[in-house]
């Protein structure tokens, strides 16, 4: 029996799987960059925190009430290697001490998001993440 050519090219099935490859590879890798760039969101904002919550007890060490603020300021202005995740110039810190007869404090941070994989991700989904924000309330 003899094969024409035309049976012979459609019983080939060389470079399928190349050709499937090529189709999934986009999905793959866009599944893989979601996966990377949410798991660093929930990282600095887990670690962000934990930071402002760190900052609030941190300031109750200080015996006098009036320089609690300033030992607050003093803890953040290094995450240091205890938040990895966390870069100090993206940090903007709002510090607001709360008098009368229960004194407190109350630690906001906000951590800008601008050169992490996150922003790159919003850049092509356009959800409008361009920070975060988190806060701790310390009674004391």
């Amino acid at each position: 029996m003899i094969v024409t050519r035309v049976q012979r090219y459609r019983c080939e099935d060389d470079g399928a799987t190349a050709v499937e490859f090529a189709l999934v590879l986009p999905l793959l890798l866009s599944i893989l960059f979601g996966i990377i760039s949410f798991g660093q969101y929930f990282a600095i904002a887990n670690s962000l925190q934990q930071f402002a919550a760190e900052a609030a007890r941190y300031s109750v060490s200080e015996p006098f009430l009036a320089d609690r603020e300033g030992r607050a300021t003093s803890f953040l202005t290094s995450p240091g290697g205890r938040f990895s995740f966390l870069n100090a110039s993206h940090i903007s810190a709002d510090i607001d001490m709360i008098e009368g007869t229960m004194p407190a404090i109350q630690i906001t941070l906000t951590y800008d998001l601008s050169g992490t994989a996150v922003e790159v991700a919003d850049s092509f989904l356009n959800i409008g993440i361009t920070d975060i924000t988190r806060s701790s309330y310390l009674a004391y």
